[in-house]
């Protein structure tokens, strides 16, 4: 029921209403907050061989789950195969053997397939929002394209090792770059931001990616989006992603 509302909203807008996917999630997201979790359980961890298309991965020896969400051919979940809240579930940090982001992105050539050919590692993302900006209270970690401001951003950011004030949508983020040759993701963001705040991260989204400059260091670029109701920032870290990926289906497969 909850997925057919969802499409007639979507269908029944047009312009930029259709554009804030985030709206309609939240608006269909209010009848339940769990509905997200009970699918995972119901059609990919109950089953004892799980068949749901929905299920793209289910890996229990790292607990997690790839799954596919409801709205955007590339968009898919990365869902822990227990109840955490979300990012404010102090699990997220404390367990650490096991790291949704890694697992996420070990996963990422799914998005190339629902796009129809490879893309490159520059042009994939991960993002989680902040408490007050999620739909359900299961913690879900958003893999699909970056979006094209998030590419400017990234261009233009002028980001370091250390932590940098920035802005990204006119709202106030931080972010620094992990250096690294190889996109091989050996970091937990939960635990880099987390370390540098000093302690509970529910009121902040987070956002990863992968850069390799023409000039400069190659690595990941982790951002960390706070809630600041003064200053515009809803930690909607998802915002740096495309269900569309626009960015994805303008490059030309290779030949």
């Amino acid at each position: 029921m909850k997925r057919l509302l969802l499409c007639c909203l979507a269908l029944a807008v047009s312009g930029p209403a259709l554009a804030d996917v985030s709206l309609l999630e939240r608006i269909v997201g209010g009848f339940s907050r769990d509905s997200l979790w009970r699918n995972v359980q119901e059609r990919c961890l109950i089953p004892p061989t799980p068949s749901h298309a929905d299920c793209v991965i289910v890996d229990r020896a790292q607990g997690f789950v790839l799954y596919k969400d409801m709205i955007g051919a590339s968009h898919y979940l990365v869902i822990p195969d227990q109840a955490v809240a979300g990012v404010d579930d102090p699990r997220v940090w404390q367990d650490g053997q096991r790291n949704a982001w890694a697992f996420g992105w070990q996963a990422r050539d799914t998005v190339g397939k629902a796009v129809g050919h490879p893309l490159p590692d520059t042009m994939l993302g991960l993002a989680i929002n902040a408490r007050t900006s999620r739909s359900q209270d299961q913690l879900h970690i958003h893999l699909d394209c970056i979006s094209e401001r998030a590419r400017d951003f990234l261009a233009s950011g002028d980001i370091g090792t250390q932590w940098r004030d920035l802005k990204f949508n006119g709202k106030p983020v931080r972010a620094r770059l992990i250096p690294t040759e190889q996109p091989s993701l050996s970091v937990n963001p939960f635990s880099l931001v987390r370390q540098d705040v000093g302690g509970d991260i529910g009121d902040r989204g987070v956002f990863l990616t992968y850069v390799k400059p023409a000039s400069g260091a190659a690595g990941f670029v982790v951002v960390d989006e706070p809630v600041d109701k003064a200053a515009g920032g809803n930690g909607h870290a998802s915002d740096f992603l495309d269900r569309g990926c626009k960015l994805g289906r303008a490059l030309a497969p290779a030949q």
